[in-house]
């Protein structure tokens, strides 16, 4: 905090006992610690209250949008996550380049793909746990007989 040496500390007890008294300084240096804690007090008070004022305004904020959200008000929800709007330029300007390049036909057959693979899959899952149970035996007697 302070930068004072042995000798500057020397100085100013020898001013404060010139200026106030032997006898009056216990009491003048109560008082100080008094004040200078009742300052300390306020200080963190003060720190305290704020950061509760900007941690309610950051609950505010995310309140207002999870309205939104059960609302349908998809739109302050992109104002909330994109400000700027330089998120939706960018894939505007991705959607528009993939149209003219011919890219959308891709993204169709993407689509198709996954689904038939979507398919696949819930047929493996929904297999009968025989057919599992029978699978697992003709592999095992395939691998005896080394085929």
């Amino acid at each position: 905090m302070l930068d004072i040496g042995g000798w500057e500390f020397l100085v100013v007890a020898f001013v404060l006992i010139m200026v106030v008294g032997p006898k009056e300084l216990p009491k003048m240096l109560r008082g100080f610690t008094r004040v200078m804690r009742q300052v300390r007090s306020m200080a963190a008070e003060f720190s305290r209250s704020m950061q509760n004022m900007a941690d309610d305004a950051e609950l505010g904020d995310l309140k207002g949008t999870l309205e939104d959200v059960k609302r349908g008000n998809l739109a302050g929800v992109a104002d909330a996550i994109d400000p700027a709007g330089n998120l939706k330029d960018s894939v505007e300007d991705l959607k528009k380049s993939a149209t003219e390049t011919g890219l959308q036909d891709d993204v169709g057959e993407i689509r198709n793909l996954a689904g038939t693979t979507g398919d696949g899959f819930a047929e493996v899952i929904n297999q009968a746990p025989e057919d599992d149970a029978k699978a697992a035996a003709s592999s095992d007697t395939k691998t005896k007989t080394g085929s």
